[in-house]
Order: C-alpha cells, then sequence, then structure tokens
C-alpha cells in the first residue's frame, strides 16, 4: 500500500505521497511506487526493519507488559504499558527501530542512543516525563518513561473547534516558555527542535508535557553535525533546513509557530513560514507584536531567549486581566549574551515569586526569584474565574505593600480552591512580609504536600526556616530544592548563605562557586 507520509530527501520535511515538489523546499519529490502491506504474526515482530507490531500481552526485558499502541511514527512506536516490578505502574515504552543501518552505523547510533538516554534520565522538571529505563531488545532500542494520562495539544485543539482562548493560550506559552528555558540552561543548551501541538501532552487540570525528544535524530550517524533538516514543516526555524546552526531561537520560531496555530486555527505545516497577521479584536496587538518576533525568518528578529518570551507573555496576560481602558507599563526587554542563564531572569515582581534571601556576607547580593509553576487546580469553571479575581486583588496589594490585605486576599481564594499551590506560596510570601514566620512555614507546607515537586515551594521554605534559625533545616529544604533542579543556580547561593551560618565555610565556597558556574552573578 501507499504510505501516508512521504519525507523530502533534501529538507527531511513531511508530505502528502501524491505531492510533486516539496511543501517546505520546492525540492522535486521521488515517485512512490504501491507496496504490498507488512503481515504481522505471533507476540513480537523479528525484523528490525519494522515497528508498532508488539502485541497486547508482550512483555518486554520481563518486566514491562504491553497494554496497547498510543502512536506510530517514522522511525517508532509508543505504546502503554505497565512495570510489572513496581506494581503494575503504567509507563510508556517508545520503541525505535534499526533500520537501513550497516554494523558500524548500528554501533555507532547505539552508542548515540545511550548518551541521549542518560542525558534525558538527568532532566527533572515538572514539565518533562520522567526516563526510567532503556535497553535494546530484538533489533530495536526501546525508552521507558512517565505515561501521561491526557490528550496532545493537538487533539486538545481539534476537540475546542480548531481554536483556543487567548487566556489559555497565554499559559500554554508560559508554561512551554518555563520547561523550555530550563533546557536552553545547560550547557550546551539542549535545543528541543520539534515543538509542536501533537509533542506537548495535556493533563485534564490543564498541565503540559513535552513529550518527544526526538531521540531518532541519532540514528542519522551520518549528520555528525547538528540535525540538519529535523524538525516539522511549519513549526521549524529556517535554519533548521540546512542553512545554519540550530540555537535556542529556533525553539522561539517554534513556540511562536505553535501559539499562533492555536490562536488563529491556521496550521503552520500547510503554508510554512506564512504566518497571517493576528489582527482579531480578541487578540491583544502586544500577543501579535510579540509573535511576529518570534517567528522572523532572521533569528536576530526574535526575542533573545525563552525568559524574555515569558516575561512579555506574562505582562500581556496582566493587560488582559486589566479593566477596559487601563494600561500596564511597557516591558523593559531583557538584553542579549549578556544575560545569567535563563532560570535566573525575574519577570516584573510578583507575589507569587520567592521573597529575597536572608541577609547573605555581601547584603547586596540576593539570589534571583523563581517563577511560580502553572495552577493545578480542581476548582469548577466559575469559581476558578472568582479565584483568580481573588488572587488579582492580593497581588495588586502586595505590590503597594498592603501586606495584610493581600493576605486576605490570597486566604479567599484558597477557600474557593483548597488545592491552588500558587496560593498558598503567595500567602506564605505576605504572612513574611507581616514577619509571622512560622504561619508562612505552614503555608509552604501546604504548597508542599500538594505538589512535592514544586521547587519554589521548598526555595521559600528555606528562606523562611533560616529566618526562624532553624539553619540546618533551611539546607535541608534547599538540597531538596537542587535534587528537583540541579541547575538552578539561586538554591545553590542560598544553600550557601546557611552553610555560611552553620559555620561550614568550605562547602559554602563550593556551594557558591557551583552557583557561578550555574550563570549566577548576584
Amino acid at each position: 500500500m501507499v504510505p501516508f507520509t512521504v519525507y523530502c530527501d533534501n529538507c527531511g520535511a513531511a508530505n502528502r505521497p501524491q505531492a510533486r515538489f516539496c511543501i517546505a523546499c520546492g525540492q522535486t519529490m521521488p515517485v512512490v511506487a504501491s507496496a504490498p502491506p507488512i503481515v504481522h504474526k505471533g507476540p513480537a515482530p523479528s525484523s528490525s526493519s519494522s515497528t508498532g507490531l508488539l502485541a497486547p500481552h508482550s512483555l518486554l526485558k520481563g518486566r514491562y507488559r504491553i497494554l496497547s499502541r498510543l502512536g506510530q511514527g517514522g522511525m517508532g512506536a509508543v505504546y502503554k504499558a505497565e512495570d510489572t516490578d513496581i506494581g503494575d505502574r503504567p509507563v510508556a515504552v517508545k520503541e525505535m527501530s534499526q533500520r537501513n543501518l550497516g554494523l558500524q552505523e548500528i554501533a555507532e547510533a547505539t552508542d548515540a542512543f545511550k548518551r541521549e538516554a542518560h542525558l534525558l534520565g538527568r532532566l527533572f522538571h515538572r514539565h518533562l516525563p520522567r526516563i526510567y529505563d532503556h535497553f535494546a531488545e530484538g533489533g530495536r532500542w526501546y525508552l521507558v518513561m512517565d505515561f501521561i494520562e491526557g490528550d496532545t495539544l493537538e487533539e486538545h485543539l481539534t476537540a475546542a473547534g480548531g481554536k483556543l482562548p487567548v487566556e489559555e493560550v497565554l499559559d500554554i506559552g508560559m508554561q512551554l516558555c518555563t520547561v523550555l528555558g530550563y533546557l536552553h540552561s545547560h550547557q550546551p543548551p539542549i535545543i528541543f527542535r520539534d515543538l509542536k501541538p501533537a509533542n506537548v501532552m495535556r493533563t485534564a487540570e490543564g498541565d503540559l508535557f513535552l513529550i518527544d525528544f526526538g531521540i531518532a535524530r541519532h540514528f542519522k550517524p551520518e549528520q555528525a553535525k547538528d540535525t540538519t533538516a529535523y524538525g516539522s514543516a511549519g513549526y521549524a526555524a529556517p535554519e533548521q533546513y540546512g542553512t545554519a546552526q540550530t540555537t535556542p531561537q529556533s525553539d522561539i520560531f517554534s513556540l511562536g509557530a505553535t501559539l499562533h496555530h492555536l490562536l488563529t486555527g491556521s496550521d503552520p505545516s500547510q503554508s510554512p513560514f506564512l504566518f497571517v497577521p493576528l489582527s482579531s479584536s480578541t487578540i491583544p496587538a502586544e500577543l501579535g507584536t510579540l509573535i511576529g518576533r518570534m517567528v522572523g525568518m532572521d533569528t536576530k528578529q526574535r526575542p533573545a531567549n525563552m525568559a524574555e518570551v515569558k516575561q512579555e507573555l506574562q505582562r500581556i496576560q496582566r493587560l488582559v486581566a486589566q479593566p477596559a481602558g487601563s494600561q500596564l507599563p511597557p516591558t523593559q526587554h531583557l538584553g542579549g549574551s549578556s544575560l545569567p542563564s535563563p532560570q535566573l531572569v525575574a519577570p516584573t515582581p510578583s507575589p507569587a515569586v520567592p521573597m529575597q534571601a536572608a541577609p547573605p556576607v555581601q547584603p547586596s547580593a540576593v539570589p534571583a526569584p523563581l517563577t511560580p509553576p502553572p495552577v493545578r487546580s480542581r476548582a469548577p469553571r466559575t469559581l476558578q474565574r472568582i479565584k483568580k479575581q481573588w488572587k488579582k486583588e492580593g497581588d495588586t496589594h502586595y505590590n503597594a505593600r498592603r501586606y495584610q490585605e493581600a493576605l486576605a486576599a490570597y486566604e479567599q481564594a484558597i477557600r474557593l480552591d483548597p488545592d491552588d499551590v500558587d496560593a498558598y506560596i503567595n500567602k506564605g510570601n505576605a504572612l513574611d512580609e507581616l514577619k509571622r514566620h512560622q504561619e508562612a512555614l505552614d503555608a509552604y507546607e501546604q504548597a508542599i504536600r500538594l505538589d512535592p515537586n514544586d521547587v519554589d515551594a521548598y526555595i521559600n521554605k528555606g528562606i523562611t526556616l533560616d529566618e526562624l534559625k532553624r539553619h540546618q533545616e533551611a539546607l535541608d529544604a534547599y538540597e531538596q530544592a537542587i535534587r528537583l533542579d540541579p541547575y538552578y543556580a539561586g538554591a545553590y547561593y542560598n544553600k550557601g548563605i546557611t552553610l555560611e551560618k552553620l559555620g561550614e565555610e568550605r562547602e559554602a565556597k563550593r556551594a557558591y562557586k557551583r552557583a557561578r558556574q550555574l550563570g549566577y552573578n548576584g
């Protein structure tokens, strides 16, 4: 049978099988001949040239029981499975083939796959699935990771009628900025390269996860210089077609293309690099301007980094929430190469970010504030709107240093939604400003109970424990924050402050040194 998709030999873009010319680069496409279907019999495939044929109840590595196939791609498939060694825990298993590779290429690709798997295994972020295992079996590679219950952003968009409201798109953009900024903060930066709605999972609560790191790019050992022609037509930046090295700006382009698609319903893969200006009365002009910069053909036209994009999205979110006729001050765009690591760049101050640390040896040096995670709420939609109003009122009071009024507003929000992690963090910040440190600690502890992986809550907990002179417990809190995010420089800096208070000068110097290595320059 004729395949559903053919790939351009010149740029790698996906095309219809009948296409005479590539939709992305214009290259003449080869004629696709019909071929008989592949018929598979038995519990597991034996040929290394096919994937997606594992039958339900097949057992991989003696422990991963296949339940169903979730998807099929050009280089592999993804299954839902259960880990029989750990109480039948649900997992996702990604299967990748070794087809069309010689013996030497297989050896090189195997090493590349292991390096990629080890890299992903070291990543820990609330918007990334965890990697549990990787192995080879039956001529294929397998990667075992978290099973994310939900739909892809592409499926969610279709279910919503092809477009999403501005408020939701802003939240999606900020979540993706957070995780992409985390990837870009590594040295060397990790470039996702294939951001699009189909590669983002969305839970019922609205939390997002990147689900495809394009490990298949390592399966082409001849492409030693970057991932030339790697990406999806329409979402991939121009430089991904082999014209230049990919950089964090490439992911900024893909995010802009994704946000444009979500707002307009116009699929960029149908007309790559042609984005209709956003001139709708329901879309703020500032958002149209930002997305226009993000999808600039020249990398110099695009924002410098994800921190700048997120800062502007946050400003636009506040603008959307303002009463008609009111205005917000313009954003001062962040600089270029002189910036510290993205995770240390703070948006306009808000009570939803951690307060400053206890005074260090150098009083002027304080760790950069953190940006809060997306709200994980189970409140009904009407209560959500009322709750957001209380939180906004709290923010207004907090920024005006009216901490008692801010506290009252955050408590109203918590009454409406006792599962709102950010509301507890904001409440703790207000209590700390009122010098009610024990009550602030209780608020941060509640945030941690609701989300044990919230780095912000541990940082704030540590700062408050320092205020209470409970330095060893503060150190434990910073250590936990570092375990959750090993690349957060501010956590190392705060750790150094506390170690000095405990008289551990040598360890404090090591913590400060690590903070500087990660880009902290306070």
